[in-house]
């Protein structure tokens, strides 16, 4: 006998009544949510790497600059996912037509995301440092 695999039955969007006219509905997709949703997983990620970076220096007895923890990439780049939906929501109010939301989302979460690394000098370890695999070593102790 042939077996088949289950079909999942997933919502591929979610919708909103629009608030001018009755009957008509804004939408946001399932992408919209998810990849803005993994750039979020990375930023946490790299909050973590950060932290866990402190942590070995605060051991060697380095002190930290002051400012060092005002902020996280993740509330950043969280408060930019939230202003890009307001303005696309806003947007498709005011044309009164369909907007990508990705449109504005894309924008909204780099532009603060990369601007605060750049302006904290993690640019260029954001980018790389994480993701460095690490060698393992050459002779194992049993």
């Amino acid at each position: 006998s042939l077996h088949h695999a289950p079909r999942l039955s997933l919502p591929g969007k979610l919708v909103f009544p629009s608030t001018h006219n009755s009957g008509h509905f804004s939408m946001l997709g399932l992408g919209d949510i998810v990849m803005p949703g993994l750039l979020l997983c990375f930023v946490m990620r790299y909050d973590a790497y950060k932290k866990a970076q402190a942590a070995k220096l605060a051991e060697q007895g380095i002190p930290l600059p002051s400012h060092w923890h005002r902020l996280s990439y993740f509330h950043c780049s969280l408060f930019g996912y939230f202003l890009g939906l307001i303005t696309a929501t806003i947007s498709s109010e005011v044309f009164k037509a369909a907007q990508p939301a990705l449109l504005y989302l894309v924008p909204f979460t780099l532009f603060p995301l990369l601007t605060m690394a750049w302006l904290k000098g993690d640019l260029k370890s954001m980018w790389s440092e994480p993701f460095v695999p690490t060698q393992p070593p050459k002779y194992q102790t049993i």
